[in-house]
């Protein structure tokens, strides 16, 4: 299985202003497209802080995406980073200046901004590491990139979410399911416990490689505890028929135990 990490970047984010919920978003919708989300990592707007993690999650596994600090201003340094930590230059995308220079006309004509010309902040944003293939934006001005570093993938995208989604699901969830083996599945029940003691000695004796168990307790105001039932497998019919199976022995061994 393909392993993953989502590295959310920006000051906003590692000082508490900001709900991170971006890489709610990516981590869920890369572990149901069958991948393995090992890691989530926060960091600052800080070149160092944002190469030396990086190539550290680089190193251990296959897909690294980004979110953040692909914009027009001076602590947006994202690609830059990566461009540096990969040895790569930063060359002009002829097709991202057009598409930017229009994102910025089209505001212009609607008398959303005072100016419509293109200005150095708004032509940083054409620049993307040498190459590396350009996302487009359907929503914003900067474009996401997409670098390939032998057989390692690389997704770096915007920090507003409106736009981070339209890009990764036009841009990055294709090549995503096309290197992806399987699916990964997951849901949860309620079960008559209340005591998570009990359940988890059920889960310890269902659980297996192929189906991971999650026990979800409310307190024990509540008289019913969740489980979760989480598997990877070739394809959704395959998953679904796991995961019953398993529902299905827990329920037996709780029923013994009572």
């Amino acid at each position: 299985m393909l392993s993953s990490c989502v590295i959310s970047i920006g000051k906003e984010i590692v000082n508490g202003s900001i709900n991170d919920t971006n890489s709610f978003y990516l981590s869920s919708q890369l572990t149901s497209t069958g991948i393995y989300n090992r890691y989530i990592v926060a960091v600052d707007d800080d070149e160092r802080d944002i190469t030396e993690n990086f190539l550290y999650y680089l190193s251990r596994v296959d897909i690294i995406i980004t979110t953040g600090g692909l914009g027009p201003t001076f602590d947006d340094i994202t690609v830059a980073s990566i461009a540096k930590a990969l040895k790569r230059k930063m060359v002009l995308s002829k097709d991202a200046y057009k598409k930017i220079e229009v994102f910025y006309k089209r505001l212009f004509e609607e008398n959303k901004i005072d100016s419509k010309d293109m200005n150095v902040k708004r032509k940083k944003m054409a620049y993307i590491p040498e190459n590396s293939i350009e996302l487009e934006n359907g929503v914003g001005a900067a474009p996401g990139v997409y670098i390939k570093e032998k057989n390692k993938h690389i997704f770096c995208l915007p920090g507003v979410p409106k736009e981070m989604k339209s890009i990764f699901e036009t841009g990055v969830l294709p090549v995503l399911k096309s290197m992806s083996e399987g699916v990964t599945i997951s849901r949860t029940y309620e079960f008559e416990i209340n005591d998570e003691t009990i359940l988890t000695q059920a889960v310890d004796a269902v659980m297996s490689e192929d189906v991971y168990i999650k026990s979800l307790p409310a307190g024990f105001d509540s008289k019913t505890m969740g489980v979760r039932f989480t598997v990877s497998d070739k394809n959704e019919s395959e998953c679904l028929k796991k995961i019953e199976t398993a529902k299905n022995n827990l329920e037996r061994i709780l029923y013994e135990f009572q």
